[in-house]
């Protein structure tokens, strides 16, 4: 309940604030991309007075309370980016509640909790932390200064069904310590997920379809586009072929990644493009009717030869937290562009 408190107020107050419960991947937001910031709150202090309603002829309880009460809140404030605290304040805030309900004590520490994140709101200095400028997200191997050479895998020219094993052996799973993504191979050695799957961390630990666990290093990533690249060592890995040219609306498209539960990994499902639709950031997203859910996120989407035209990394919920076939990927060009991988060759041979 105080995640949502901190939420509404925020939002309301026009702070562009991600992790909306409503939607089926809890780290996107309207615009589907990272959060540059995590903030905490910790209750330190409640001070409250409270009245325990009574029955004016009976003496008996209502059952119902009114009264005054306040909070104090220690927040921190983490950059995703910096991995580190970059801010820590305290603030109050204040709850009253006259007419008596039932359940009024948390009424009230609602109400109080709800005070402080309007102050948090308010402070300068949190204010002049999120306007100053974007942190750099070149890595340790300087994205925007060295391009990454990939050989071109020619593209498939027959229907998916004809390649549908080596497709699913080229989709891994990726494990992290609050939960799983997917991802698959560019390269025999390189791997495409999303920023959000790493989690920030330098290492990965990745599954094959066939129940194999290789490790992996991050390193590429860029946070705003939400892609990143693990590298693993040779070991015969097949990849996917890439195909530049966008897709069309109305075209046939299949997502493949491990939905909901590792052991669901190669689950294939099939849609069409809907529509291309601008973040607030200003990048595009392929949006499709293809059924994805938690743990497609770094997937792959594919035409119907097979191509890799797209990454897996958001969907819209209905009740119940399931997909109702609105869902985002990310154009597979601007993936490469964004984390400046470049091909060796200019064409796009196929087979």
């Amino acid at each position: 309940e105080f995640t949502d408190i901190f939420y509404g107020e925020m939002k309301a107050l026009n702070f562009n604030i991600v992790g909306d419960p409503n939607k089926m991947f809890a780290s996107q937001s309207d615009d589907r991309v990272q959060a540059d910031y995590l903030i905490g709150g910790q209750i330190e202090k409640i001070a409250m007075r409270v009245c325990l309603d009574q029955n004016v002829w009976t003496g008996l309880p209502r059952g119902t309370v009114s009264g005054n009460g306040a909070v104090t809140v220690l927040w921190q404030v983490f950059s995703t980016i910096d991995r580190k605290v970059v801010y820590e304040t305290t603030t109050e805030g204040a709850g009253k509640l006259e007419q008596g309900v039932s359940g009024g004590e948390m009424v009230i520490l609602q109400e109080a909790f709800a005070g402080a994140v309007r102050n948090l709101a308010a402070d300068q200095e949190l204010i002049g932390l999120l306007k100053s400028a974007e942190p750099t997200y070149a890595d340790i191997r300087k994205v925007d200064d060295v391009s990454l050479e990939i050989d071109r895998v020619p593209l498939r020219a027959k229907t998916i069904t004809n390649y549908i094993d080596n497709i699913r052996r080229s989709v891994v799973t990726i494990e992290s310590g609050s939960g799983h993504g997917s991802g698959f191979f560019i390269t025999p050695t390189l791997v495409m997920t999303n920023f959000h799957v790493t989690e920030n961390r330098d290492l990965m630990r990745l599954r094959l379809i066939t129940g194999r666990k290789i490790l992996g290093e991050v390193v590429r990533r860029h946070p705003k586009r939400d892609v990143a690249i693990i590298q693993v060592e040779p070991s015969g890995h097949l990849p996917i072929p890439i195909r530049m040219t966008p897709v069309k609306i109305t075209e046939e498209v299949y997502a493949i990644g491990s939905p909901l539960d590792p052991k669901l990994s190669g689950t294939v499902s099939k849609g069409i493009v809907s529509k291309f639709a601008s973040n607030r950031q200003g990048l595009e997203d392929i949006q499709a009717d293809v059924d994805i859910h938690g743990g497609n996120s770094g997937g792959v989407l594919l035409d119907s030869n097979g191509n890799a035209v797209g990454v897996s990394y958001a969907g819209i919920s209905g009740s119940g937290k399931m997909s109702v076939g609105l869902n985002f990927f990310i154009p597979i060009a601007d993936a490469l562009e964004k984390l400046n991988i470049v091909f060796k060759g200019r064409s796009e041979p196929s087979s």
